[in-house]
């Protein structure tokens, strides 16, 4: 930790200070006190670790945990110094006693209180979340920082997803427009992720962007991107890939590729409307693909020209598939419906769909397939983009 006591009660920021004030101090053997336990401290320092303060052995204490690691301590202070660059108030290690919790830096930007953590380590969804609650409990909003070695990029778009991940996905602050953040301490770069589509349970597809740190505004991390003009492409080529994906004999795909075929379809043949993408705020963990052509085989594509169903009865043929206590598809279904609507193959009215004369085509080939892609998504994300930039 940077921050202590001194003896005459007065704070030290230990990052302010110089290294020949720490041998000093060190020589004269200065008594410096924890602010939360009120607990001897000493000073740790050398050519390897960045000077802190460290509790004695076997002190109990919240921060007194066995360290934060270079990398942590490294990345926090630029982090507290890059955010003392705007016209807002800015403290390291914060510790808020009602919530029994220290953030690594807080702001203030006129009444918004915003706890930042960086977060290092790999802990469990249930703490995080804990933590988070912690700060909302006390008014607060908080936003996480992610070490670099968290993001794993797999393809021009595609990214490795976790479950550790997803937790800070879903509790991202702009609930609407989810968001990851990591930061790279040695070289000063800080990426973000944008635009997230879930593609399997542990890929997604998303934006990317990379800013060196002091080129980089706060007001940043809440602003929204265009959707690439690649998107399209890029979407194309992973739904192809799901399409001819050769499935070994057992497994969840498998079972809906049976299901399908004992329903008349083939997996590689089915409309383009079974693999629209969903933002990731609003996905459940199942594949998108899989409850969307669960959907249309079960529903939509026995509708004719004209024909009305109520939402509700959709949701029900929906959980006849699932248990409705393990999986909530409410917002899930709503924005399917809403992209159905938009691309106009039905008409919402007042808690019910109306089906309308577009054809839903499931093709012949996997060549008609790839085709039939092509022109339904170049078309989908342009509207998407145009859309986008109209708001």
């Amino acid at each position: 930790m940077q921050r202590a006591k001194n003896k005459t009660g007065d704070m030290i920021l230990l990052f302010r200070h110089s290294q020949d004030e720490l041998l000093g101090w060190k020589q004269s053997k200065e008594i410096f006190y924890c602010p939360i336990c009120k607990e001897r401290v000493i000073i740790r320092s050398g050519e390897r670790v960045i000077p802190h303060f460290a509790h004695l052995p076997h002190t109990e204490c919240l921060l007194s945990g066995g360290g934060e690691g270079v990398y942590h301590e490294k990345g926090k202070l630029q982090l507290f110094k890059w955010l003392s660059h705007f016209n807002m108030k800015t403290e390291l290690e914060v510790y808020f006693p009602e919530i029994s919790q220290r953030a690594d830096i807080f702001v203030q930007i006129e009444e918004k209180k915003i706890a930042i953590e960086f977060q290092c380590a790999r802990v469990s969804q249930e703490e995080i979340l804990s933590r988070m609650q912690g700060y909302k409990s006390i008014g607060m909003e908080s936003i996480w920082i992610l070490g670099a070695k968290f993001l794993k990029q797999k393809g021009s778009y595609t990214f490795q997803t976790n479950y550790f991940l997803d937790t800070f996905i879903r509790s991202s602050p702009q609930k609407d427009y989810p968001q990851l953040f990591f930061y790279d301490p040695f070289i000063s770069e800080m990426a973000i992720l944008h635009h997230l589509y879930p593609l399997q349970t542990s890929k997604a597809f998303a934006k990317q962007l990379v800013y060196p740190l002091y080129h980089l505004h706060f007001k940043h991390l809440f602003q929204k991107e265009k959707i690439p003009g690649s998107f399209s492409e890029i979407w194309v080529k992973e739904v192809h890939r799901l399409r001819t994906k050769v499935e070994e004999s057992y497994g969840t795909i498998y079972k809906l590729r049976r299901w399908l075929y004992n329903n008349g379809y083939l997996f590689q043949h089915l409309p383009s409307i079974c693999f629209l993408p969903i933002p990731y705020h609003a996905a459940v963990t199942i594949p998108f693909y899989k409850w969307q052509a669960e959907l249309y085989v079960s529903c939509l594509a026995n509708l004719k020209t004209g024909d009305r169903i109520n939402i509700t009865e959709i949701k029900k043929i929906l959980y006849s598939f699932y248990s409705k206590d393990t999986f909530d598809f409410s917002e899930s279904l709503h924005i399917y419906l809403q992209l159905l609507h938009r691309s106009g193959y039905i008409e919402m009215q007042s808690g019910s769909i109306l089906r309308t004369n577009q054809k839903m085509i499931s093709y012949s080939s996997q060549e008609k397939a790839l085709q039939g892609d092509q022109l339904f998504f170049h078309s989908f994300f342009t509207e998407k983009k145009a859309k986008y930039e109209h708001d």
